[in-house]
Parts: structure tokens; sequence; C-alpha cells
């Protein structure tokens, strides 16, 4: 059976219930750290969100005059996403695309020469998702648009300089590199002691109004995380050794603040970063912002953010309209799109502290 046995020349409509269900879901609700951002749907450009201050201080003595207001909102501030329109597209040559269904249905265990529009819906949408989804997260976080410039002689790749990221966001708070770290070096591999300085670090610089918070939450990368597990273990932690035997790093936490490990990192900034041999990191290197150094940005993959819940605000506007398909039969290939606008801010400056390796700028 060829791909166009099962498809002919037309794809089965996707409709919002399937863009939620197949695209949004997996991404806004299937990851740990979604959880801590606010959602703000159907955006369609620059949105300015009015950010009022804590009424507080206006508890008097009692009034037996006119009314007086006591309590001040009149500290009022702007936060502003500005996000961009991003595009994802995908082809899949007929007999690639067959093999592709085939196998989905081996997998799910359905008779592939009898199925119907739906499972081959599902099963293309699936295929569709992980890739947006792996784009999503991987932007969303370490995106710099004033990546249009060279950092440090480093040039950003196209692929992180579309819209600024969370890390570009959290810098508007508390910024903190391997210069105001003890046992941290720029360039260089995080040890155990630094790792467990970076945490340390990051907490004695929190403001107040951060640590006062519900939903106190450090996202690092895996460097971080499985160096202070080294710490712990030679501290002869039993949470440490627990977690050696059982392997379960998501129960790692500090000061009984929760440590979210985000492998990705340390996979893109190893991936999507160059190390400088030529003597010049003008000539076309790359690194992503906060780990760009002078010779080994692949050495700086230590990150990490000290947050709480619904600091951060993410705003998109996906939809039905969002996904196109259409099967092109002088390529023998069926083609997709799927665009979308995206952008993030930070709430409150007073509530995040960022560390990286090099200065996000």
């Amino acid at each position: 059976m060829a791909a166009s046995g099962i498809l002919g020349s037309g794809l089965p409509t996707v409709d919002q219930y399937d863009v939620n269900k197949y695209i949004l879901t997996p991404i806004f609700m299937g990851e740990d750290y979604m959880s801590y951002m606010d959602l703000m749907p159907n955006i369609k450009g620059t949105t300015k969100i009015d950010h009022f201050g804590a009424a507080e201080k206006g508890t008097l003595a009692f009034n037996e005059g006119a009314f007086a207001a006591n309590a001040d909102l009149n500290d009022m501030g702007v936060v502003t996403i500005s996000p961009a329109r991003m595009e994802f597209e995908q082809e899949f040559r007929a007999a690639q695309l067959f093999g592709k269904i085939k196998g989905q249905l081996m997998k799910g265990g359905y008779e592939y020469d009898n199925v119907d529009g739906t499972i081959v819906k599902q099963i293309l949408l699936e295929l569709i998702m992980k890739g947006v989804k792996s784009d999503f997260n991987r932007q969303l976080w370490l995106n710099s648009d004033v990546a249009s410039a060279n950092v440090s002689g480093y040039t950003q790749s196209s692929h992180y300089k579309e819209y600024d990221g969370i890390f570009v966001a959290a810098n508007t708070g508390v910024s903190l590199t391997a210069g105001d770290v003890d046992n941290c070096t720029d360039g260089t591999a995080l040890s155990a002691d630094g790792a467990l300085s970076i945490l340390e670090t990051m907490y004695a610089n929190a403001p107040a109004a951060l640590l006062e918070q519900d939903g106190l939450v450090f996202f690092v990368s895996g460097a971080v995380a499985d160096k202070y597990q080294e710490k712990l273990e030679a501290q002869g932690s039993h949470l440490a050794f627990s977690q050696r035997v059982d392997g379960s790093p998501a129960s790692l936490s500090f000061r009984g603040i929760p440590l979210v490990v985000r492998r990705d990192w340390d996979r893109f900034i190893v991936a999507d970063s160059t190390n400088e041999t030529s003597g010049s990191a003008g000539d076309g290197d790359t690194a992503i912002v906060g780990s760009q150094n002078a010779a080994s940005p692949k050495a700086n993959t230590a990150r990490a953010i000290l947050t709480c819940r619904g600091a951060f605000v993410v705003g998109t506007d996906f939809s039905e309209g969002n996904v196109e398909q259409w099967y092109s039969m002088d390529n023998k290939a069926y083609r997709f799109r799927i665009s979308y606008m995206v952008g993030v801010a930070l709430s409150n400056t007073n509530l995040a502290v960022v560390y990286s390796p090099a200065a996000i700028s």
C-alpha cells in the first residue's frame, strides 16, 4: 500500500480540537515548566500589561473625618510582550510518509491496511507536534533578538534570534555571571563546588519580594543538576544516596526549592556553539547568548533561573487557522506549515534571578 492509498491527494481536516489536543496541550500543558508560566492566549502583536504595585501601609488609626485613601495603588508599571511570527514547515515524500504512518500504526496495534482518517490525522499531527515542541522549547528559553548583532565576536545562530526568550527576559531581574560566583570560571566546565556556589549565590541575591512568593523554583541545566548531585553525594546526603539508587533527579531541591532540570539546554548549547580555533570569533562562529566565550562556549552549559509561579508571561495565538496542509502533486510530497506568534516577558523585575557563565546582553 502506498501513502496515496491511505490519504489519496487529500489530507484529513484539522480543526481547533485537533490543534488543542495534539499541539497546544503537549506544548503548554505537557511540559513541567509551563505550569510555572502565566499563559496569555490570542495575542495579535505587541501587548502591554498593566502592573500595579501592592496596596500596603494603608492601615492607620481610625479616621473620624472624611474619607482619606491611605493605600497607594498609583505605582503602576507596564510589562510589554513583543512577540514574533514563527513558522514551522515539514515535508514528507509519499513513500517516506507511508513508512512513518505504517510504523506508527504497528506501534499502536492498528491494522494498517484498514485505517480511517481519524487515525491517520492523529499520526500526522503527532509527528508534526514533536518537531514544533522541540523548536518551541528551545527558542522560548534560549532565543535572543540581540543576536542579530555579534555577541563577544560570536554570531547567534539563525535558529535562536527571532525574539527574546526567557533567559533574556529574566536578565531584567537580578543577573549573575561566573565572575559573581565562587568556584565558577567562564569557559571552564562546572565543578561540584561550583554548582553549589551557583545555587547559594542565586539564593543570597534573590530579592525578598521573590523569596516570600509561593511556588518558588530553580530551573537548572543538566550540568548544574549533575554537579550539585555529586556535591550532595560527597557530603554523604541520605537524599543524594536515594537519588543515586533510584535515579530521580526531579526530586532534587535546594533549601526546599525544587530543581526542574532542563537537559535540553546542555544539548543545544553544545550542538549549536562553535569553539574558537582560528583566532577570531568573528569568522562565522556561533554561540548561544549567555554562553559566549573567547575560546570555548561549548563548555558553558551551566545556567539557572530562580523564580516563582506566574512570574513569566508567555503570549501566543495558536488556532486551527495556523495549520496548513496540502499534497504537492508535482513533488509527490505531503506538506505541512504551522505559523504562530509567541513572546515572553517577566512581570516584575523582583521575581527572577538568572545565572549564565557569560553576560546576557
